[in-house]
C-alpha cells in the first residue's frame, strides 16, 4: 500500500485540479500516483470531475491518457442523494456541488483514504474527518 504520514493508503481520490496535474508531463503528482499504484493503491476520479476537466480539445488526450490508470465513480441517485445531504449535513456554503460528490466518493472508499486537491479548505469541510485531503501545491 502507498504511504502518507506514515499511514498505508489503500485508496486516494482526484479532483479536478489534481487529475490537471497529473496530467501534464513532467508533473511530480503523475511520478507519486504511479508509485502509489504500484503499491496498491485504488486511484479514483468521479465522472462528475471529467466535466471540468475534458473540453473536446486535443489537449485532452494527456488527461485520457491518465483516465486509463484510474477508477472513474459513475454519478448515479444515491451517490447524488447522499452528496446533498454532505451539504447539508455539514452547511457548506457556495457552490459546492462538485466538491461534495468528490467528498461523498472519498468517504465511501476502503480506509485509508488521501483526496488530491488544490481546494483543501473547501473540501476538508466535507470529507469525513478520517479522510486526509492533500494539497498538490505543497
Amino acid at each position: 500500500m502507498a504511504k502518507v504520514r506514515g499511514l498505508l493508503i489503500r485508496s486516494v481520490v482526484l479532483d479536478a485540479t489534481a487529475l490537471t496535474a497529473a496530467s501534464q508531463a513532467h508533473s511530480d503528482i503523475r511520478g507519486v500516483l504511479r508509485r502509489w499504484q504500484d503499491d496498491g493503491a485504488n486511484l479514483v476520479t468521479t465522472a462528475a470531475t471529467l466535466t471540468e476537466v475534458l473540453r473536446g480539445h486535443p489537449r485532452d488526450a494527456a488527461i485520457h491518457r491518465l483516465l486509463a490508470s484510474l477508477n472513474v465513480r459513475v454519478i448515479d441517485a444515491p451517490l447524488g442523494q447522499a452528496a446533498g445531504e454532505r451539504i447539508g449535513r455539514t452547511k457548506t456554503r457556495g457552490n459546492v456541488t462538485l466538491d461534495a460528490l468528490v467528498a461523498e466518493v472519498a468517504s465511501s472508499l476502503p480506509r485509508p483514504v488521501a483526496l488530491l486537491t488544490s481546494d483543501v479548505d473547501d473540501l476538508q469541510a466535507l470529507v469525513d474527518p478520517d479522510v486526509m485531503v492533500l494539497d498538490i501545491a505543497a
